[in-house]
């Protein structure tokens, strides 16, 4: 009986190297093509278009004075109930 149970468990440690290797082997593999496919993109990337930003008209303010004291009224009584 215990040459069946010596033989199960390095069976079972076999197995466990195998496995942990064929994990690493693929996890490695996994990591180089990842960056073999960034490099590549880097390498042959399409050069961007500069962007070009309008520029911002000024535009007249429209609120009046009294509006805008009345809104900041407003938000200091709503920040401040007491």
């Amino acid at each position: 009986m215990n040459a069946d149970i010596q033989a199960l468990l390095l069976d079972a440690g076999l197995l466990l190297l195998v496995g942990m290797a064929v994990v690493f082997l693929f996890l490695s593999l996994l990591i180089g093509v990842v960056n073999l496919i960034s490099w590549l993109c880097s390498r042959f990337a399409e050069p961007q278009p500069a962007v070009v930003t309008p520029k911002r008209t000024q535009v007249p303010a429209s609120v009046s004075a009294a509006e805008v004291a009345a809104i900041s009224a407003a938000i200091h009584q709503y920040r401040n109930p007491s």
